[in-house]
């Protein structure tokens, strides 16, 4: 880096918190099951003093899961804290939703329905619309249970959205218009999370770039784009492109560890980065530490970046996704001043034509009346179908 990077304040909208270490699904593609430690449960001392903190900040949004959350503290539902954890974080005016493998809002469902009307959404994750498939990758028969789940909310009025991680085997044209077909069947959204590789044996998962794009173009065709939260695809929109928002918008807490430490992330994927405890420190002083900076600093010197100073796009993708530039790098050693390996000019420098750069999506076209939890968290997609 040549030039001094510029710095910008933090400016922290949208949170994600893994509530719990446990969860009894063994997901091909989790990103998170290394980086849950079992020991600790948290208090209702706990869950107060990390709310309170994200009210004093203006924090808009949290969005439950990492884990499946009914699993707060350990496998048993009925020690769970999450009815808790929901009623407070709403007295405090926070919006909030869920991701759910299907169990958790079952469950509460059953148990705890005044509770389920609190949510804002719901994210019901799918690892393939084809029942046998996704019952396979998750190591459990919960095709049925993402099913009710979806049921549930249509019954009692809460938006919903179906997500898949977006892998190489999942992403062809039968499992996109399958997967769309029943969100409109539903009335749900589509989500789409592309796999970070936050461990090696997540690299073969990776779609390839073709794919990437050959998936966002025909999801294109059957959807209207809720939120372009994915920077790379933000180059066909007229808009001026946010860019990656870990770190900038929003920011993930941890599990809490075996020694009582409830640390804060950047990123949801970026582990190397974790810093804090929230349970002692402020959070004002934890979003302004050097590993938030670093995002900020990315973020805002694009330019920085090798290989994007003399592109076209610099200003609307910001490098794309930092969590897949910084995890896919092939060196000793990573830093986040890379570019993300779906880079939009690379590829279209090659036979493969990326997106149909003549369809192009005004500002106006992006972006739904609705508020949901996942808007400016995450690098994701989210469609509602045509």
């Amino acid at each position: 880096m040549d030039a001094k990077p510029q710095e910008s304040r933090a400016r922290f909208e949208n949170v994600g918190w893994t509530i719990g270490n446990e969860c009894p699904f063994r997901c091909n593609q989790c990103y998170s099951m290394s980086s849950r430690v079992r020991g600790r449960n948290l208090t209702k001392e706990d869950i107060d003093r990390i709310i309170s903190q994200l009210a004093i900040n203006s924090i808009k949004t949290v969005n439950l899961g990492g884990n499946e959350p009914l699993y707060t503290n350990g496998i048993n539902p009925k020690h769970t804290m999450l009815p808790y954890i929901i009623s407070s974080l709403v007295y405090q005016g926070i919006v909030t939703g869920l991701t759910t493998a299907g169990i958790t809002i079952n469950y509460l469902a059953k148990h705890h329905s005044r509770t389920v009307a609190l949510l804002n959404d719901v994210d019901v994750s799918f690892d393939s619309p084809f029942p046998d498939e996704h019952n396979t990758n998750r190591g459990a028969n919960l095709y049925e249970h993402a099913l009710l789940a979806i049921k549930q909310c249509q019954e009692m009025g809460i938006e919903h959205t179906i997500v898949m991680c977006g892998m190489a085997w999942n992403l062809s044209e039968r499992h996109l218009n399958t997967l769309v077909q029943l969100a409109r069947a539903t009335g749900s959204n589509v989500r789409i999370n592309f796999i970070k590789p936050t461990e090696e044996k997540h690299i073969g998962l990776m779609p390839s770039p073709e794919q990437f794009y050959q998936t966002a173009s025909l999801l294109f065709e059957m959807c209207r784009p809720a939120e372009l939260g994915e920077p790379l695809l933000s180059v066909i929109s007229t808009g001026t492109g946010n860019g990656c928002p870990c770190g900038i918008k929003s920011f993930r807490i941890n599990s809490i560890s075996p020694d009582g430490k409830v640390s804060v992330s950047p990123c949801v994927y970026m582990h190397d980065f974790r810093t804090g405890n929230l349970l002692v420190d402020s959070l004002y002083d934890i979003v302004n530490s050097k590993e938030f900076n670093a995002f900020r600093l990315r973020h805002d010197n694009p330019h920085l970046i090798p290989g994007c100073a003399d592109c076209g796009y610099v200003q609307q993708c910001r490098g794309g996704c930092a969590a897949r530039a910084y995890y896919t790098q092939q060196f000793g050693y990573r830093t986040l001043f890379t570019k993300d390996p779906y880079c939009f000019r690379d590829i279209k420098k090659g036979e493969f034509s990326p997106l149909n750069e003549n369809v192009r999506i005004s500002e106006s076209d992006v972006g739904t009346n609705k508020i949901l939890v996942h808007r400016d968290y995450l690098c994701t997609l989210i469609l509602e179908p045509k």
